[in-house]
């Protein structure tokens, strides 16, 4: 397999909801990354398949972290994940419209869902571009790390010059850099 759309076609039937020990492997570890950081930690609200960090929002404090929203048109918007919430048509929560945005200037960790990773930090999404677009506006000195199970970090994945890679991957391993994109 070697283009994004057939990727994502395999890397779909293969999701199910993720066990929970993965997930709170996942959460541990990423807690362990996180505890001696500072600015806010820029994270998701998880679709079915994905993997739910409340764990960890739950554990280090929700007013560190900051959430994306999926408006109606436009790109992802940076909110407080603190704040209220209401559930979005695809079934997960979001903060309400008129959240006040969060400047990406007080992100310093920016946790990022994904269908699949590889080692040199690619990510391959959904296909919708939200996260794609989202990630060339972070600043450059963010650290941006990939959550996933094992079973979806792969050797190489197909990337192109537009993708912002990863500098980390979170896995039931724990959080561990990866290697510099060869694009």
């Amino acid at each position: 397999v070697t283009d994004k759309a057939s990727w994502r076609k395999r890397l779909r039937q293969l999701r199910v909801e993720p066990e929970q020990e993965a997930e709170e492997q996942i959460v541990a570890g990423l807690k362990t990354f996180l505890d001696q950081r500072t600015g806010l930690f820029l994270f998701y609200r998880p679709m079915r398949t994905e993997i739910s960090l409340d764990g960890l929002a739950d554990e280090l404090g929700w007013e560190r972290f900051a959430v994306t929203r999926t408006p109606r048109s436009g790109g992802l918007t940076v909110h407080s994940a603190a704040g209220l919430t209401e559930q979005h048509r695809y079934g997960y929560t979001q903060p309400l419209e008129d959240a006040d945005e969060v400047s990406f200037e007080r992100i310093s960790v920016v946790l990022v869902p994904g269908l699949g990773f590889d080692w040199e930090g690619n990510r391959l999404g959904q296909g919708a571009g939200y996260y794609d677009e989202l990630l060339a506006r972070i600043p450059d000195r963010c650290i941006r790390v990939g959550v996933a199970t094992q079973g979806f970090i792969f050797e190489k994945l197909p990337a192109e010059p537009h993708d912002v890679p990863m500098t980390h991957l979170a896995s039931e391993s724990g959080v561990k850099a990866v290697a510099k994109p060869s694009l």
